[in-house]
């Protein structure tokens, strides 16, 4: 179960890096609960794809230096990654995109 939860987190990581939105949202149930930084917390598969839409559509984002941790047995696991991006358009509440690196 281990070797299981480690690939099935490579997987939906590599996905995001790709910016292959089908499969990425694939490897989530439909019960996903996301809770949004400094935000509410929303629950299922439609509100994460909505959310993606939204931050695929003004940011530009890769995940680099990614560690997988998994517990023994695979009941728990865990993701550490530096986020490396740029703002593209102006998301709702924040000032305009001015070429900012995230």
């Amino acid at each position: 179960m281990t070797a299981e939860a480690h690939d099935l987190i490579a997987r939906y990581y590599a996905a995001f890096n790709a910016r292959d939105m089908e499969t990425f949202l694939s490897l989530l149930t439909e019960d996903v609960v996301h809770d949004i930084n400094q935000g509410e917390r929303e629950t299922g598969k439609a509100a994460f794809a909505a959310f993606m839409e939204r931050m695929n559509r003004h940011y530009r984002e890769q995940l680099a230096d990614i560690t997988v941790m998994v517990a023994p047995g695979g009941a728990r696991a865990a993701a550490e990654f530096t986020v490396l991006g740029e703002y593209l358009s102006t998301d709702q509440g924040l000032p305009p995109p001015n070429g900012q690196l995230l």
